[in-house]
């Protein structure tokens, strides 16, 4: 009788926070494999002490595109604190998580930050998004830029 190899199903995720660093997500995640940038239209990124998405006609958030397996989607699910703080939305053909408390915004850790810089440049994504996230973060809160960050 042959051995047949049972092909995983998969989805794809997109991430635009911490899973966007690669060493990080092949640790939460093995099996994921990196496709390549992706934009989610009508989005911009805000901080709420971690990353989040929320809705804004006509901006874009640049991310990197994983194809996960169920076992990733559950590492994931728990890393992301799936439903209570991070919730799934769908676009098109692809995954991603957003908070389900949007009434505040908090700038990051400088370590947390540090994470997403790195995912940036794993990615080959411009930091522009990033650094105007981090900087509306700011507002209020001290006189830090995103350089005393980087």
């Amino acid at each position: 009788m042959a051995n047949r190899e049972q092909k995983e199903e998969v989805k794809l995720y997109f991430a635009y926070g911490s899973n966007m660093n690669h060493e990080h997500m092949k640790h939460r995640c093995p099996k994921a494999k990196y496709i390549g940038k992706k934009t989610l239209p009508d989005y911009e990124l805000v901080f709420r002490s971690v990353a989040d998405v929320q809705e804004a006609p006509g901006k874009t958030v640049e991310g990197a595109l994983f194809e996960i397996t169920k076992d990733c989607e559950e590492a994931l699910d728990r890393y992301e604190g799936f439903p209570n703080l991070y919730i799934k939305r769908y676009v098109d053909d692809f995954m991603f998580y957003t908070m389900v408390d949007k009434d505040y915004v908090h700038p990051p850790s400088m370590p947390y930050l540090s994470t997403i810089a790195q995912g940036y440049k794993d990615c080959k994504i411009s930091t522009d998004c990033l650094a105007a996230a981090v900087n509306e973060s700011l507002q209020g809160v001290d006189k830090y830029t995103i350089k005393d960050y980087i």
